[in-house]
């Protein structure tokens, strides 16, 4: 009997057929180009924290498109509790929230919030905030003028701040001067104005009027003067807001401390109306509302809410009469009919972005992030192809034959089709040589042209 087997695998080392060549190099040259765009994010930038005033300082919609919709980037919302101080980005003045919650509905049956309560803020103008009561307070003794208002902002920041400015003839341990606003700024502009219409109520009490008038007995000097009311404002347009008559009115006596009435002292209770609308006029500019009639920007409203008193101050009345109260030491003030935007709170927000690495650690993480992802995709692919090809046609190649002779003989050949040659061992039977050339030239016929392993068995019996 004679035996034939004939096998052949596609060795991945031996190049793959002509028409392969161009798929594999658009294969290589687009990978490797995605890889190392993809590696300039993944590999060459750091996600780092960062804090900034700015809400918007990480946008996502800068990133890729593989990040759209990603909770990792971006600026996240501040958590205020009670306590908790904030400046608006003009920042004239500085708040201190001292309630939450209070006025919403279903929190006042069950007493408030809980005292470690807070809300979210995440860059929402105060354009709902307003001033909702004010109050006053002159302490002669200490001279001393402060005015205080209180700002309720309703849902969805539900919060009610305090914010107080005071003026004397000597330094207060931490106050913020005039003079460090910058010049031209709203912020000078509203320090400026408060600071000038209550330099001239504080003539009052370096003079000495705030002391019985001789209508009460005894005669005394005032301990304290402390005056409230609430601001009353146009619902329609143009949005008028003016301070009405105060709501309570006290001046303590020094001796007695009896409560005296503003018409038992000699000091001008119009003072303290200037203060009070002069500031209330200027921390709603610091929250950003802006009306027409302002008292900064229109002198016409200045002229009829601003009192003239026995202690105006010539010069700052002529430029607030004529050219704006507004930038008083400028030629430049703001025109009246320009409004202003609405403040948000300025505070600094914890931020997720992306930051290229330094250039020498970005080359080598790119370069090595992109050339293992190449490197293992192309092993890949190439395995690929090399199953798909060793199973086309001609790829392979497996035959058997078997035929019976008389004699006990075993020949073995072993062919290589890129030498083109035959090595043969023959066993001791010599009358099968002819046999033999003729199934090697059978089988070498259906193999040419290829790289291959082949194994002839031929056996007699």
């Amino acid at each position: 009997m004679i035996s034939q087997h004939l096998t052949q695998s596609y060795s991945i080392s031996k190049p793959f057929p002509q028409k392969y060549h161009y798929f594999l190099l658009a294969f290589g040259t687009l990978s490797t180009a995605a890889f190392a765009t993809i590696n300039i994010f993944l590999a060459g930038h750091d996600v780092i924290t960062i804090t900034s005033t700015h809400f918007n300082s990480a946008p996502v919609s800068d990133l890729p498109m593989w990040y759209t919709g990603s909770q990792t980037f971006g600026c996240f919302s501040h958590q205020f509790q009670l306590g908790d101080q904030f400046r608006t980005n003009i920042s004239a003045f500085s708040y201190r929230i001292f309630d939450m919650g209070s006025s919403e509905s279903d929190q006042s049956g069950a007493g408030g919030l809980p005292a470690g309560a807070g809300f979210l803020y995440a860059n929402q103008d105060l354009a709902a905030c307003d001033v909702d009561h004010f109050e006053i307070m002159v302490s002669p003794g200490d001279r001393l003028i402060t005015v205080t208002a209180t700002i309720a902002c309703p849902p969805p920041l539900t919060f009610r701040a305090l914010v107080t400015w005071s003026y004397s003839n000597h330094f207060m341990i931490g106050s913020r001067a005039v003079a460090a606003f910058p010049v031209n700024s709203l912020s000078r502009a509203i320090t400026d104005g408060v600071r000038n219409i209550m330099g001239e109520a504080y003539r009052d009490i370096s003079t000495g009027l705030y002391a019985t008038n001789g209508t009460t007995q005894p005669s005394q000097q005032i301990y304290k003067v402390i005056a409230q009311g609430e601001p009353n404002c146009d619902p329609s347009p143009p949005f008028q807001c003016v301070v009405p008559p105060f709501t309570s009115y006290n001046a303590i006596g020094n001796i007695d401390l009896n409560i005296l009435g503003a018409s038992d002292i000699a000091a001008d209770e119009g003072n303290l109306y200037n203060i009070v609308n002069v500031f209330y006029a200027g921390v709603r500019l610091d929250l950003g509302h802006w009306t027409a009639d302002n008292l900064f920007t229109n002198t016409t409203s200045f002229k009829r809410l601003v009192r003239v008193t026995s202690s105006a101050d010539p010069a700052f009345r002529a430029v607030a009469t004529t050219h704006g109260m507004a930038y008083a030491n400028s030629a430049d003030p703001p025109p009246p009919d320009v409004p202003t935007p609405h403040a948000v709170v300025q505070i600094p927000y914890i931020c997720n972005i992306l930051q290229r690495k330094p250039i020498g650690s970005f080359a080598i993480s790119v370069l090595s992030a992109t050339l293992s992802m190449f490197l293992g995709t192309w092993g890949l692919m190439t395995a690929i192809l090399s199953f798909f090809v060793g199973r086309s046609p001609g790829g392979a190649y497996r035959a058997g034959f078997r035929h019976s002779r008389p004699h006990n003989d075993s020949i073995c050949i072993v062919l290589s089709a890129n030498s083109c040659k035959s090595h043969r061992e023959i066993l001791p039977s010599s009358n099968s040589e002819k046999e033999v050339h003729l199934l090697l030239a059978s089988a070498t016929h259906g193999l040419e042209g290829e790289n291959a392993r082949r194994e002839v068995f031929l056996g007699a019996s």
